[in-house]
Formats: C-alpha cells, structure tokens, sequence
C-alpha cells in the first residue's frame, strides 16, 4: 500500500514538473523567441493537456474497480468528465482516424454519446437522490472537492481569456488550462486514497469502532 501511494505522489510531481517545464518553455518561446507555435492547435500545451487527462481517467477509473466504496459512482462521474475533457480538446476528426472513432468523437456523435454516457450516470443517482446528496456536499469540503472546484475557476478562467482580445490570450487560456488539469490530476489521487462518506454513515462507522473497542476493554476474562 505505501508503495503504491508512494508511485502515485511520485507519478503526480512528475507530471507536475513536466507541465510547469513547459510552461516556462513556452513563456519563454512567445515572448523571447517571438514563436506562437507552441499554443496552436496539437501542439505542444495541447498534446501535454491531452495526456494529462488520460491520466486523471486512469486514475479515478481506480476508484471505479474498489469494491469497498460507497462513492465509486463519483468516480465514473468524473472519468467521465475526463473523457468529456479529452474530447473537447483533441480534434478527433483531424486525426485520420477510422470513421468510427470520428463519428463517436466529434460533433454532433460526440454530444450524443457524452449525454447517453451522463444519462448512465445520473439515474442511478437519482435512484438514491438523498445518499448522493449528502455524498456530494461531503466531496465539495472533501480535499478533493476543493481541488475540483479550483480547476473549474481556472477553466472558467481559461475560457475568457480564449475570447478576451489581448496579445496572446490564447497562451494564457492554454496556461490556465494545463494547470487546471494538473489542479484536477492530484484531486483525483486524493480522491483514490481517501473515500468519500456521508457524514452520518462516517460518524456511524467511526461510533461502532469505539463501541467494538470498548466492549473489548470492558469484558471480563472467561474462567475456565
């Protein structure tokens, strides 16, 4: 177990490096070398944005195959979004790919296979309305949560900057980008280590610990 928690930070500040690399890089490459390159369409920030999100969908794919969960609805929810992610910035129809893979990943087959996928996703949901609730405003204060929340203001962010007019405003929207999907990486390994439980069902569990433990403690020895 501390082996792989250990693989997982070392994987994250690894990626973490690498895109904060870059992006040095590519500050230095708009602004010194006078080259745009680096911020056009499938290029450098793109394709390290792209890999980025298929880690965060390897990893809260984890938390899908834990059988222990009470949440792993929580992680399909947000593979999804990884995948949602990953389509909106990789152009499936540019890439020569079969037609399959074209129809299903751009356009209009695109936003028919995201809202069937999501409709997969939120009956179940809706099927037991009060846990997931209380399992979501558990997650937004969750450490997790909170690293969520961030990537979706820097996303936010990314987005008026794509539609600002200012020098190189698409630099700043790629930038903010690949620091949101960083952002969005650690809270999913945070989300594979630490499981996410309604408050009652955590204190509940925590009270049966103490309980067992003081049962333990109280009971007379047997004679024999």
């Amino acid at each position: 177990m501390t082996i792989r928690l250990k693989s997982k930070k070392a994987f994250t500040k690894f990626t973490e490096t690498f895109i904060g690399l870059a992006i040095l890089w590519s500050g230095y490459s708009v602004f010194v070398l006078l080259n745009a390159e680096v911020y056009a369409e499938n290029n450098l920030l793109e394709n390290l944005q792209a890999l980025t999100i298929v880690a965060i969908f390897a990893v809260f794919m984890v938390s899908v195959f834990q059988s222990h969960r009470a949440d792993r609805l929580l992680g399909v929810f947000f593979a999804w979004l990884a995948v949602a992610f990953f389509l909106r910035e990789v152009d499936m129809d540019r890439l020569g790919l079969p037609a399959f893979f074209e129809q299903w990943g751009a356009g209009s087959g695109r936003d028919l296979l995201l809202m069937v996928t999501l409709a997969a996703i939120v009956i179940p949901a809706l099927l037991r309305w009060n846990f997931y609730i209380k399992l979501s405003k558990q997650f937004l204060v969750s450490a997790s949560g909170v690293m969520t929340l961030l990537c979706g203001f820097l996303l936010i962010a990314g987005e008026i900057c794509e539609k600002a007019e200012f020098p190189h405003h698409v630099l700043f929207e790629e930038v903010l980008e690949s620091i949101a999907y960083i952002i969005l990486l650690r809270a999913a390994v945070s989300f594979v280590r630490h499981e996410i439980a309604p408050k009652r069902v955590a204190e509940t569990n925590a009270e049966k610990v103490i309980h067992e433990g003081f049962s333990m403690t109280t009971t007379p020895p047997s004679r024999k």
